[in-house]
C-alpha cells in the first residue's frame, strides 16, 4: 500500500509523534524540498537536526574534500553515504590508536586491524549515482526517490516503533543494531544487511551531542515504512496499555 497523508497522520497519532522524520533522497536539490540548506564546512549532519524539526533539507553535494580542511560538510558524511573519496591510509589508526598519520585516535576500536576490517566492509555498500543526496523531511510527492526513513524518538516510543516494525516478523533478530557512524546509520549499514531490517541509530558517540539527550532513532526501507503505516487496527497501538504508557508519561495527544 502506498504513503497516504492519511496514512501518515494515523500512524503520527498512534505515536503522539511530534519529532521529526526524515527520509535520505536521492536526488538534485529542487523547490520540492521546500527550504533547502547547504551542508558546510565540516559540521555533522545531525548539527542541522533543529533544521530538520522547521521542516528545512540539507543537501549534501559529492566531495572529495581532505579530512584537514572541508568545506562541504563532514567528510565521514561523503564517504559513509558512497559520494566521497576513498578513506585516507590513516583512518584505521584514527578510529583506534592516533598512529600512522592520523590526527587523533578515537580509540573506538581494539586495534587498526580491527578498524581496517570495518572499513573494508563498508566498501561493499551501493553508491549513490548521482552528485547529491537529500537528507530532510517526509514529502510524499517525493517518496520514489527515498532510500530511507529515520523515525527520531524517545526510548519509549522507540520501544513502540521497534515493536510495530518486527510486528510481521517471528525472527527475535529483526532489529539491527551495527556498529557505525550516525549517518553511515541512515542508509549505508541498512544497505549492507543480508535482507531487509529495522536499524537502531543516534548511537555513534561523536553525533549525540547534536541530538536531544532522550534521542534515538529507527531507520527503515520505504517498503517496512509503508507497511508500518498500513498497521491493522488490531494492532498494540489501538490497545488500551500502549495509551496508558504514553499518559503515564504526559506525552499528550497530537
Amino acid at each position: 500500500m502506498a504513503i497516504t497523508n492519511e496514512s501518515l497522520n494515523r500512524f503520527l497519532r498512534a505515536f503522539r509523534l511530534e519529532t521529526p522524520i526524515i527520509a535520505l533522497y536521492e536526488c538534485p536539490p529542487s523547490e520540492e524540498f521546500g527550504t533547502l540548506v547547504e551542508s558546510k564546512g565540516r559540521a555533522c549532519c545531525f548539527a542541522y537536526y533543529p533544521r530538520w524539526e522547521k521542516g528545512e533539507t540539507l543537501v549534501i553535494q559529492r566531495s572529495e574534500d581532505p579530512f584537514a580542511n572541508p568545506t562541504h560538510g563532514c567528510p565521514g558524511l561523503h564517504r559513509s553515504l558512497g559520494i566521497g573519496g576513498p578513506y585516507p591510509p590513516w583512518m584505521p589508526n584514527f578510529l583506534t590508536d592516533g598512529k600512522n598519520g592520523a590526527p587523533m585516535g578515537e580509540g573506538l576500536k581494539a586495534n587498526p586491524e580491527i578498524a581496517a576490517a570495518f572499513l573494508e566492509r563498508t566498501k561493499q555498500a551501493p553508491k549513490p549515482s548521482g552528485d547529491y543526496l537529500l537528507m530532510g523531511p517526509l514529502r510524499l510527492n517525493q517518496m520514489n526517490k527515498a532510500l530511507s526513513v529515520t523515525c527520531f524518538a524517545d526510548p519509549d516510543r522507540l520501544s513502540g516503533l521497534m515493536t510495530l516494525a518486527t510486528y510481521w516478523s517471528s525472527d527475535t533478530n529483526e532489529t539491527a543494531a551495527p556498529f557505525s557512524s550516525g549517518c553511515g546509520l541512515l542508509w549505508r549499514d541498512l544497505a549492507l544487511l543480508e535482507r531487509d531490517r529495522p536499524v537502531i541509530g543516534c548511537t555513534d558517540i561523536a553525533m549525540r551531542r547534536y541530538v536531544p539527550a532522550n534521542i534515538l532513532s529507527l531507520t527503515v526501507t520505504l517498503a517496512r515504512f509503508e507497511q508500518m503505516l498500513n498497521f491493522p487496527d488490531d494492532c498494540f497501538l489501538n490497545h488500551s496499555w500502549w495509551n496508558e504508557l504514553l499518559n503515564s508519561r504526559k506525552i499528550p495527544e497530537i
